[in-house]
């Protein structure tokens, strides 16, 4: 009895220890989480669209009744929606149009928030920020607010965007050069232009606007039916029997499934904003050791080839559109593993800001050198100035096989983010507007940074803070970014203390910059049954580093 008593107090004080730590520990992740958040992460919720379909703002996501392609609308883009609304609520996105296969639509749908993003702080104190990162900043409109926007152009650099493209020179003395992506970017941004797994229905195929394969010469080796259309089955010819896309130039605009179909054109000029930088992937599965595929797409008049054999054999190819059928030059060949029979290999055709690529089951195989295609400044401009005597013509892209049967697999083409170059946008009548005007800017004058109208960005080495950055967003027809802005925050450091202006508009300054996002860590949640109104729980699936 003695012994028990005895032992009582030690567990009673064992309980109290236990509690003790836990509440230590609950206060120590308290500071510790203040702590990250004030100098090592932030989160930051997407307001808008401005970086769509890649990073989104308050939407809907739609799945396509006719072709079953998923795709986010913008809800920032509705009519439909009163300004002040419940998520609860269903709204029908009217104004909806699938990027796939062009079917507008209204399925009721309940409204999804922005993406929440983690931003990595205090980054660039260490090092200089890198183009084509996608960066949050105060908005030097209004510094009480936060921008996401991808960094197109560094301190002490010159920028143009010319046939949407990115072109910079780092001095006055320097030639123009082309502003390339790397790859993790690069794949970020593709977007779609015809997935063939989301084959639309016989009946809307039929009378639509949508993309479609068909025959082309020595064709008839060619089955477009298999898997309800979703695989092309080969079987066999001597010759090269060729399919291509047949599409309207609409479908190589820079258009988007987030944006409403009418307003998206206002900053799109349809004779020239052509895009040509294109990917066409296919999914190869061979059933003969002597098939051989080929790959094509063009650009302006440039026609690029990639070939590969299942023998290993792989070359890259290119003519000029006007050249006969045997006026190919050989840019590059190399081998590699054979190819497996009754095996799927990814077989992708890429051109993208000058440079082609080819690739095999995800490794780059072949590229074109700067001295085979290079990204000529002054052609481009010139040949984009030509455009009402010569149009830019429609993008080609085809498949041709030849040999023994094949089938192709999971097709898809997709397009770059094309960069506009639309006109400054309304000065308002306020202390911000009256900075414009004060430095001469007009209504309907060229955007900065836009065709014809380059934008020297400032360094300065005594006061780095000064530098200037230029962004711009993937969402290029509605985004607000570099090339519109025509105001500018009192708060911003606008003048020296001689009265001249240090802040030029349509620039980032360094000060303003805050960090780096790199990942979205709660896109929108799932709806549990019952409770449609809550997206709590989280949809892992979108969780995803940015690129």
């Amino acid at each position: 009895m003695f012994a028990t008593m005895a032992r009582r107090p030690d567990r009673v004080q064992q309980e109290l220890v236990s509690v003790r730590d836990t509440v230590q520990s609950i206060w120590v992740a308290i500071v510790l989480a203040f702590v990250l958040r004030a100098f090592l992460f932030e989160a930051f919720v997407i307001p808008t669209g401005s970086m769509a379909p890649r990073l989104l703002g308050e939407h809907w996501d739609i799945t396509c009744p006719k072709c079953g392609y998923q795709y986010a609308h913008g809800l920032q883009n509705s009519t439909e929606v009163p300004i002040r609304y419940t998520r609860r609520t269903k709204f029908h996105p009217h104004d909806a149009r699938c990027p796939n296969c062009r079917y507008s639509q209204s399925q009721m749908s309940s409204i999804n928030g922005g993406d929440r993003v983690l931003v990595l702080k205090y980054l660039y104190p260490f090092r200089e920020p890198k183009p084509w990162e996608v960066v949050v900043f105060k908005n030097p409109q209004n510094n009480r607010e936060n921008y996401i926007k991808r960094l197109i152009g560094l301190p002490g650099e010159t920028i143009e965007i010319v046939h949407g493209d990115v072109f910079v020179k780092s001095s006055p003395s320097e030639p123009w050069r082309i502003r390339r992506k790397p790859p993790r970017a690069q794949e970020a941004m593709w977007q779609v232009i015809y997935d063939n797994d989301y084959h639309p229905e016989p009946a809307w195929a039929a009378r639509s606007r949508a993309p479609r394969w068909v025959r082309g010469v020595g064709g008839q080796a060619w089955d477009l039916t298999a898997g309800s259309g979703r695989r092309f089955a080969f079987s066999g010819s001597e010759e090269p029997a060729f399919i291509e896309l047949a599409a309207r130039w609409e479908s190589f605009l820079p258009r988007y499934g987030y944006n409403r179909p009418g307003e998206e054109i206002k900053n799109v000029e349809p004779a020239i904003d052509v895009c040509g930088d294109l990917k066409l992937s296919v999914v190869l599965v061979p059933q003969a050791a002597d098939t051989t595929l080929s790959l094509f797409l063009s650009s302006f008049e440039h026609l690029f080839k990639a070939q590969v054999g299942v023998d290993g054999s792989v070359e890259l190819l290119y003519r000029d559109t006007s050249a006969s059928q045997e006026g190919w030059q050989l840019w590059d060949t190399s081998r590699i593993a054979p190819l497996q029979l009754d095996r799927g290999s990814e077989v992708v055709l890429a051109h993208a800001d000058f440079r082609v690529t080819l690739w095999v089951d995800g490794k780059m195989i072949l590229q074109s050198t700067d001295e085979q295609f290079p990204g000529d400044y002054e052609w481009v401009k010139q040949r984009v100035a030509k455009v009402r005597r010569r149009a830019i013509p429609i993008p080609r892209v085809g498949i041709a096989a030849q040999g023994g049967p094949a089938q192709l697999r999971h097709i898809a083409v997709m397009r770059d983010v094309y960069y506009t170059s639309p006109d400054l946008r309304f000065i308002r009548p306020d202390v911000t507007g009256d900075y414009a005007r004060s430095l001469g800017v007009a209504p309907h004058q060229p955007g900065w940074g836009t065709t014809g109208h380059p934008l020297v960005l400032a360094k300065d080495p005594d006061n780095p803070d000064l530098d200037e950055f230029f962004v711009l967003g993937d969402n290029s027809p509605q985004s607000h970014d570099g090339r519109t802005w025509t105001e500018a925050a009192p708060t911003l450091q606008l003048r020296d203390a001689q009265g001249e202006a240090v802040y030029q508009l349509g620039t980032v300054p360094r000060y303003n910059l805050i960090g780096k996002a790199f990942c979205v860590y709660w896109p929108s949640g799932y709806r549990p049954p019952g409770l449609a109104g809550l997206p709590i729980i989280p949809n892992v699936g979108r969780m995803r580093l940015i690129r």
